[in-house]
């Protein structure tokens, strides 16, 4: 009997062990976007959580709520004039986090279909190498 349990243990342990390993993957963490007017832009903010071992890579991004969908970088030149550089990729470091934040990384909405007010959500895919497709509720805010 004594066996059969610890058999048993030893099973439903190895179990949680590998559910817990098979669980671990990127996650998109505080996603939120600025208000904006139909035919206007908008521009989505989050944190790319990637607790595994394996380097990934943002591809593409897509959302019904514009016409268009880009990752950009935003930078500022030597005489301090900000412009917005599109990415064509975006590296995900292994057991990192990498933020898309104003003045930073962001996804721009071009060409929204309809006005994006606050408190509305919107449907943001983020396309991965590895991971696939993540599909994340974005918040309209005011940040």
């Amino acid at each position: 009997m004594k066996n059969c349990i610890k058999l048993s243990l030893t099973i439903l342990w190895a179990y949680l062990l590998t559910s817990c390993a098979q669980t671990q993957q990127i996650q998109i963490k505080e996603p939120w976007a600025r208000p904006g007017l139909a035919g206007g832009n908008s521009a989505v903010y989050f944190v790319i959580d990637n607790p595994t071992t394996q380097d990934d890579t943002l591809i593409s991004a897509s959302s019904d709520a514009a016409l268009h969908v880009e990752i950009h970088l935003s930078t500022h030149d030597e005489h301090g004039t900000a412009m917005m550089k599109p990415q064509e990729s975006v590296d995900i470091p292994a057991n990192s986090t990498v933020e898309f934040a104003p003045g930073g990384l962001h996804v721009m909405l071009i060409s929204l279909v309809d006005d994006l007010l606050l408190g509305d959500e919107v449907n943001l895919t983020l396309s991965f190498e590895k991971n696939g497709e993540i599909n994340v509720e974005v918040i309209i805010e005011n940040r």
